[in-house]
């Protein structure tokens, strides 16, 4: 398995974040009508995105993060 690098992490984290914001603005405009599936796919998603965000942090701390200029 590859590892993730820096810039991998950042992205994906981002990637899972604005797709929970994207299914609770999707849950908005339905009318709360798909609650019962969008919230928990927004939490989850925001669980994930969490996690990839963490360890793009570790890695930045690391040293392994976005060279420096």
């Amino acid at each position: 398995m590859k590892h993730l690098t820096f810039n991998v992490c950042a992205i994906t984290g981002l990637g899972f974040s604005g797709l929970a914001v994207l299914l609770l603005l999707a849950n908005l405009l339905s009318g709360n009508q798909f609650v019962d599936v969008i919230l928990p796919a927004a939490v989850v998603s925001l669980v994930i995105g969490g996690a990839f965000s963490v360890r793009a942090r570790l890695l930045s701390a690391k040293g392994h993060g976005p060279a420096k200029r």
